[in-house]
């Protein structure tokens, strides 16, 4: 499985939503992105960079999407349960005991979890999410 890298958040939901909604299959949406359709303005733009290279890839992205041979990094969250209060961060050290501290991971701690994660640990967590920024 190859992850797409480069895509900002609009142009990833642009992708998204294209293949659950809009478009049935690679090459329509690769048509639509061509003719400037008013659904993937960002995929236009993106495409509009004048490098054939680039456009290639974008084309090859979209196809292996669609046939699920690449996928989106999935997006980390920390789990801050009490606002303004640097160490109260969700971490779970090597030995998989949970705790609080700082959002840093030092000496083999994890603190950034995708949704779901954070959600098998406790689903009430959920509110307490904040995007990790790449």
């Amino acid at each position: 499985m190859r992850i797409l890298k480069g895509y900002s958040k609009r142009e990833r939901k642009e992708l998204e939503e294209a293949k659950d909604n809009n478009f049935d299959n690679a090459i329509d949406l690769i048509r639509g992105i061509a003719i400037d359709d008013d659904d993937c303005t960002s995929l236009n733009n993106k495409y509009m960079n004048e490098c054939s290279e680039e456009d290639n890839q974008l084309a090859k992205d979209i196809v292996d999407f669609y046939c699920g041979n690449a996928k989106f990094p999935e997006q980390k969250y920390y789990v801050q349960l009490i606002k303004v209060n640097e160490n109260s961060y969700l971490t779970i050290n090597p030995d998989g005991v949970l705790g609080l501290g700082s959002r840093l991971e030092i000496n083999g701690g994890k603190t950034k979890f995708t949704r779901d994660e954070v959600v098998a640990i406790d689903p009430r967590l959920v509110p307490f999410m904040e995007e990790v920024e790449k």
